[in-house]
């Protein structure tokens, strides 16, 4: 953390901070993908293809601040397999639909235990701030429900057309805050994104390790 002085308002960053993935949600929704997009395509070539899309989107979203969601990520497993694109985009609402589906009967869980009763707690204004990759905010609010964060108001990728670490997308979470940026402490795991975005956005920030604890910790030293 940056400095000592309590903040008067908390920005956090939901994946890795304060969720993970329940393990069984991205092999049912690869496996769903696959045989919707590519059914001759082995499962395993199918969800390494997706796994490094991913990555490499991720990174394209943090070098250039954009926001790159589920359509997109689709399409770029497709393009790694060397399979065209066309059509894909008027089978995006029902693939949606079905991730939708999976997600939410495979929600994500806190990465402790704690986590939901610490940020319910805390003395200031919370947010969360999040690029939200292939869950857009409509449904990271019903899981993040799920999780037991539903009461904290959130600021999503997908909503503002550009991801973290942008500034645009911090400084929405302070204008939802109602605090100068100076005054709002950014928690996240991600020393891009999260950390380099948030100080030159003019917040300070907590870098944290993906385990929950150190998260816990932090808010802990917030009270």
């Amino acid at each position: 953390m940056q400095r000592q002085t309590r903040p008067g308002g908390v920005s956090l960053d939901i994946w890795g901070t304060l969720l993970g993935s329940d393990p069984a949600f991205k092999p049912a929704r690869n496996a769903m993908l696959r045989d919707a997009v590519a059914p001759h395509v082995p499962s395993d070539t199918f969800d390494a293809a997706m796994r490094q899309a991913d990555r490499d989107v991720d990174d394209v979203c943090v070098r250039d601040g954009v926001d790159i969601g589920f359509g997109g990520r689709i399409e770029a497993t497709l393009i790694a397999l060397d399979l065209p694109v066309a059509g894909v985009s008027a089978q995006l609402p029902e693939l949606y639909a079905a991730q939708e589906a999976l997600a939410l009967g495979h929600p994500p869980r806190p990465l402790h235990v704690k986590l939901p009763a610490a940020v319910s707690v805390l003395p200031m204004p919370v947010v969360l701030t999040s690029n939200t990759g292939m869950l857009p905010g409509e449904l990271m609010r019903k899981l993040l429900a799920l999780a037991g964060f539903g009461a904290v108001p959130g600021v999503f990728s997908n909503e503002l057309g550009v991801a973290k670490p942008h500034p645009r997308l911090f400084g929405a979470a302070c204008d939802l805050l109602g605090i100068p940026a100076a005054d709002v402490l950014h928690v996240g795991d991600n020393p891009d994104a999260d950390v380099a975005g948030a100080r030159a956005a003019g917040m300070t920030t907590a870098l944290v390790q993906p385990d929950g604890v150190s998260t816990l910790a932090v808010l802990e030293a917030l009270l």
